[in-house]
């Protein structure tokens, strides 16, 4: 199959080395560093993003704000190919397909993987292998469309859960968004302790506070575009954590085991 991939960052660069050996891969990025740095693995690349047509398969792994833009600049001219954007957030996409009144056949497919690096310097085929893909059809899906999904899906190293974008957003703001504003709340409180904080953090403060080294424009994505669901998963973080503060100030030991065992029950979940 040949596959077009608008995006050659972590999760783009990363799809575009996991999928070469089993499809004829060509890769376009808006800066010409990127599609050196792609040619140089062995990637085929394209100078414009019309020349990835044709294609039975485009994948937009492009950063959040240009995946409409993207998504509008190819549907015009698709030439059949089905459409698979891995943005972070499903809703904006739901709507441009919604709203969509050309035969574009559009499928989101959201790798969940990733790491604080960037660019295709940092692309990993490894990074994707076992991760969940979450395929999530729009309004112009078919079953071919899926098919190809669940293909490209698989052909990544990725096992393949299907779900709306109603449940994956609200997931995601659990699984993804929620981490990284805790993260970055944790880091910005402690931002004030001084050239003492590298010494003293130990592996726990320093794991805890990776995902506040998020791009801000992929942190934005993430926080802004799902907002809904973000407040309401921070709300709800809120509750637990006015819960266990109240629970160390009146030194309530059995309250302070019941929320421990609370959230030992929930990392068990992770399996």
């Amino acid at each position: 199959m040949r596959v077009g991939i608008a995006g050659l960052g972590l999760i783009g660069g990363s799809l575009a080395l996991a999928l070469r050996s089993r499809h004829d891969v060509r890769g376009f990025d808006v800066d010409p560093a990127a599609r050196e740095a792609a040619s140089g693995e062995g990637i085929a690349t394209v100078d414009r993003l019309e020349d990835l047509i044709p294609a039975e398969a485009i994948i937009v792994a492009t950063p959040m704000r240009s995946v409409l833009p993207t998504l509008a600049a190819l549907a015009s001219h698709t030439g059949g190919a089905v459409i698979l954007d891995v943005a972070s957030v499903r809703g904006p996409v739901d709507a441009f397909a919604r709203d969509s009144a050309d035969g574009t056949r559009l499928v989101g497919m959201h790798p969940m993987a990733g790491r604080t690096g960037r660019g295709f310097v940092s692309a990993d085929p490894a990074l994707l292998a076992g991760r969940p893909f979450l395929v999530v059809p729009t309004a112009r899906s078919t079953v071919e469309a899926m098919a190809v999904a669940g293909t490209v899906a698989r052909d990544a190293g990725g096992v393949v859960t299907v779900c709306s974008a109603a449940e994956h957003d609200r997931l995601v703001a659990l699984t993804s968004a929620l981490p990284l504003a805790l993260a970055a709340a944790l880091a910005a409180s402690a931002a004030d302790a001084g050239p003492s904080l590298a010494t003293f953090a130990g592996p726990g403060f320093r794991d805890t506070t990776r995902l506040a080294d998020t791009s801000a424009d992929l942190a934005e994505a993430l926080l802004v575009a799902n907002a809904g669901n973000v407040v309401a998963a921070i709300a709800r973080m809120r509750t637990v954590l006015d819960e266990l503060e109240r629970v160390i100030a009146e030194r309530d030991a059995s309250g302070l085991r019941e929320i421990l065992e609370r959230a030992a029950r929930g990392r068990a979940l992770l399996g």
